[in-house]
């Protein structure tokens, strides 16, 4: 099991009147337990918290007025990865859980019906399974550079095919349109994360569904698979943004930071705020 303490801040000049919905916190998930946590709003503000449709989001509602305007995220996440299994088949679609079915199908980021030859010709002759999606991950790795700059918020899969680079977000997206391609469901995963080298940033990845169960994978090879605390799951980045605004506001900093950590006391220490509200102790 690892251990690890999470903080996160962002800071906004908020220019009119904004509805922010945050995707930030830790949510309970499958080897990940959330030990203990805090939410700070600078200035002070109500917040709603609620879960999304899929039940695996946990989303924070707050309304800003103008101004300057911080939220700050602390916890302490126990982490106990499942076991890779390399053995693993492909799950007929007939016999497919019913929740698991969109993660087949194309979606706003992911248009796997344009990437179907492609698919068909770079991974049609590997036996379909756990193989089959590392063989697309190493594909991106080879033919694909990782470069910061190259793409924007509206690119899709598509897109990184033909400018054959991206970021973290556009590996995780053609992956899950060549996964799809290949009747394999595949979904987008957001977290925290630490990066070798600075700045910090969130992570994206994601996971493929084999065997009867999700698995998870980084075509980017950035950070430790076992080491990526969750906080979204779904079809694409679309569904698990870490911000979304309904108004207008400038992002001035954006800092997740993640520390390996096995004291909860440091972080309860770091922060009691009076502007928040203790989630979890």
């Amino acid at each position: 099991m690892k251990s690890f303490s999470i903080d996160c801040e962002l800071e906004y000049d908020v220019l009119q009147q904004t509805l922010f919905l945050f995707n930030i916190a830790v949510p309970p998930a499958p080897g990940q337990r959330v030990r203990c946590e805090t939410i700070a709003l600078e200035p002070a503000a109500q917040f709603d918290e609620f879960c999304d449709a899929t039940g695996a989001n946990r989303l924070l509602r707050v309304n800003v007025e103008p101004g300057h305007f911080s939220i700050r995220y602390l916890a302490a996440v126990d982490l106990d990865a499942p076991a890779i299994d390399q053995s693993a088949d492909r799950t007929p679609l007939a016999v497919l859980p019913p929740d698991v079915i969109p993660y087949v199908l194309a979606s706003r980021y992911c248009e796997a019906e344009a990437l179907f030859a492609l698919a068909c010709d770079a991974f049609g002759s590997i036996a379909p399974g756990y193989a089959q999606v590392e063989a697309v991950c190493r594909w991106i790795r080879d033919n694909i550079a990782y470069r910061v700059g190259t793409s924007s918020p509206v690119t899709t899969a598509r897109d990184v095919l033909a400018n054959r680079a991206g970021i973290c977000r556009d590996f995780a997206h053609l992956a899950i349109a060549l996964c799809r391609a290949l009747n394999i469901p595949a979904r987008f995963v957001t977290g925290y994360t630490r990066y070798e080298d600075p700045p910090q940033d969130f992570h994206a990845v994601f996971e493929a569904y084999l065997g009867g169960r999700w698995q998870l994978f980084d075509p980017t090879e950035l950070a430790p698979i076992d080491s990526i605390v969750r906080i979204g799951t779904g079809r694409d980045a679309a569904d698990v943004a870490f911000a979304t605004l309904f108004g207008t506001a400038r992002l001035r900093r954006l800092s997740p930071l993640v520390e390996p950590s096995d004291n909860t006391a440091q972080l309860v220490r770091l922060q009691t705020p009076t502007s928040g509200v203790l989630l979890a102790a």
